[in-house]
């Protein structure tokens, strides 16, 4: 069983998650609105498990000042 590693930063490349370890593979497709936590995804190139943290954007306000 291989450990899972945790890093500081993920690569978003093309809308794909890029895996911190081979920076060859691509972990998880992604939209703007992505909100993921703790999600675990495994390299299909190197085999090495990450977790994956994605914080969603704040939402536009849609008030505006008159």
């Amino acid at each position: 069983m291989q450990t899972t590693k945790k890093h500081d930063k993920l690569v978003i490349k093309d809308g794909w998650v890029i895996c911190p370890v081979c920076e060859k593979g691509k972990l998880l497709l992604t939209r703007p609105d992505t909100a993921v936590r703790n999600l675990p995804r495994k390299c299909k190139r190197c085999g090495q498990e990450t977790i994956v943290n994605i914080e969603a954007p704040e939402p536009a306000s849609t008030v505006t000042s008159a």
